[in-house]
């Protein structure tokens, strides 16, 4: 799962958001929500201080790991991938 809080605009992520960027990191074969009430901040070690925030979380639900910056999607992708074994 992939969740983002804010769309490319700035503005609360909408479902169009999650639509887009799904599209722009290639299609995944995982689903991208949309948190624009950051309710996952309450729960993640995610502060919001810098973009993009990305927590990987594995089958079970826990954290993997989490990063913040550009850069750090492809890193968060191959993590997720190879705890599900793909």
């Amino acid at each position: 799962m992939f969740v983002i809080y804010a769309g490319f605009t700035g503005y609360d992520a909408t479902d169009e958001d999650c639509a887009s960027y799904a599209e722009h990191i290639g299609s995944p074969d995982f689903p991208v929500f949309a948190d624009g009430d950051r309710l996952l901040h309450e729960v993640t070690p995610m502060n919001g201080e810098t973009h993009p925030e990305i927590c990987a979380i594995g089958p079970d639900m826990t954290i993997l790991d989490c990063w913040s910056g550009h850069g750090s999607v492809d890193t968060a992708l191959t993590l997720i991938r190879e705890t599900a074994g793909l």
